[in-house]
């Protein structure tokens, strides 16, 4: 995650001071009913409507209540379900281990306005940059600021003392249950993520992590009577195998970034990552952010005159990863703000069409189909027996130009039984269908030709009653 402590630096502005408290929780217009999504053991989707679906969704920031709506707004024009927020600001003269009760008004009102704009929320309760101490040049540290170090107070001498059975911990654990219970009867909450970007803390290593992970989600787990699933995220792709197999995580997490090798290619990287993490450790997979770069959006692809085609593409790679959300942008969806760069209004609706596909699909036993593709293509197909999603692109479509030039004769072979289907094609941009054809099975393969194209295309394959 890029940069958290900015959020943090000017959330203070945003709150009032208070006089540091444990709350009980309070009736809200979320008391009841069911979640708006809910991830049910065994399922690799969340469920809305009562069935696994895909959903869209975005990493909101804000100075107020007001702001965040504005971000909650238009999520729900665009058709997204889903925001991750992060809970994380620790105010400098809050005790450790106690939550500041102005703040936890100002969040309560946050998680008012996402309900009342149908959006179900993923806190986010922890964040490496404030366990940083910058000691390996780390660009965004806070450790200097956090009540709980021991020169502002606290309990705590070096960051790393989160990660063992330290009173630094064990007060840690008792602000993370304080959390839980007071949140615990909003529909909002999907779920709990425990600490974003562990593998950052200052001294973090994977087995002090693991055992960090496994006694937060403890505590969680008995504070949290709906016994929501509970996850934790490392920073990029990286992979501590005995965290993401740990029984202390229901979902696991990515946050692709695509500076360095990917050369930009995002789209790219959360297909080949998705598919290789679900693989691997057969667990849900949650997109938590992402972007063309990693840094400020000062000189990089996130400003690109083009950048929109890249984040189109992995808004669709996403579609058909077998993750269980897509968009999770994080400069474009509220931080940018920071760095003055106008992303926001850029890309409000730019997943509308791709929100629009996946409306109403049941992704009951989608998993990745077998597919062969000409040589002018990337991408992928995902689905079931009877239904099959495909989004591919122009293999030139690639930054930093992303061109967008007309396509023709790209064919597209998949495995299938039965003996009929339809497919109809879409283009990603407009969400429009721009043809469909009945297809034969030619020996449990069906084999198609894609409609001209330019940049990329999407399909919709659907089997036939015989």
């Amino acid at each position: 995650m890029p940069n958290q402590f900015l959020l943090a630096a000017l959330a203070g502005s945003m709150l009032a001071s208070g006089t540091p408290a444990s709350p009980a929780p309070r009736p809200t217009c979320e008391s009841g009913g069911r979640p708006r999504l809910e991830l049910r053991p065994g399922e690799r989707y969340f469920r809305a409507e009562g069935q696994p679906a895909f959903v869209l969704g975005r990493n909101p920031a804000g100075m107020n209540p007001a702001a965040y709506d504005d971000h909650f707004r238009h999520a729900a024009e665009a058709g997204e379900r889903l925001v991750r927020i992060h809970f994380t600001h620790i105010p400098p003269d809050e005790k450790a281990g106690e939550l500041d009760a102005a703040m936890l008004a100002s969040w309560d009102a946050i998680l008012d306005a996402a309900e009342n704009r149908g959006l179900a929320v993923l806190p986010v309760l922890g964040v490496w940059a404030d366990w940083n101490d910058g000691s390996r040049q780390e660009g965004w540290h806070r450790w200097d600021g956090n009540p709980f170090n021991v020169a502002r107070g606290g309990p705590a001498q070096r960051p790393d003392e989160l990660f063992d059975d330290t009173l630094c911990r064990k007060l840690w654990l008792k602000r993370l249950e304080t959390f839980v219970r007071h949140w615990s009867h909003r529909r909002a909450i999907v779920g709990w993520e425990i600490f974003s970007e562990l593998d950052l803390v200052t001294g973090a290593t994977e087995e002090r992590a693991v055992r960090f992970a496994e006694c937060a989600a403890a505590v969680i787990r008995a504070a949290d009577p709906t016994h929501r699933p509970v996850t934790a995220s490392q920073a990029g792709i990286n992979e501590w195998p005995r965290l993401l197999t740990s029984a202390a995580l229901d979902f696991i997490e990515i946050h692709p970034y695509a500076d360095g090798d990917c050369g930009g290619r995002l789209d790219d990287l959360i297909l080949s990552t998705v598919r290789q993490r679900l693989a691997r450790y057969g667990k849900p997979l949650l997109l938590g952010e992402c972007g063309l770069n990693s840094g400020p959006p000062r000189g990089t692809l996130e400003v690109a005159a083009r950048a929109e085609v890249g984040i189109r593409h992995a808004i669709w790679a996403a579609v058909v990863s077998g993750a269980m959300n897509g968009r999770a942008l994080w400069w474009q969806d509220g931080y940018d703000q920071f760095e003055k760069a106008d992303l926001c209004s850029r890309y409000h609706r730019t997943d509308a069409s791709a929100a629009a596909f996946v409306k109403g699909v049941d992704y009951t036993g989608f998993a990745p189909v077998p597919c062969v593709l000409s040589d002018g293509l990337k991408g992928a197909v995902i689905g079931n027996e009877t239904l099959r999603l495909g989004w591919f692109r122009d293999v030139r479509c690639e930054p930093p130009a992303w061109p967008m030039r007309p396509m023709t004769g790209q064919t597209v072979t998949v495995e299938a039984s039965g003996d009929f289907w339809r497919v109809e094609f879409i283009d990603p941009v407009t969400g429009k269908s721009v043809g469909e054809s009945r297809l034969n099975v030619q020996d449990r393969h069906l084999r198609m030709t894609l409609p001209e194209f330019q940049g990329s295309v999407a399909l919709r394959l659907k089997r036939l009653a015989p």
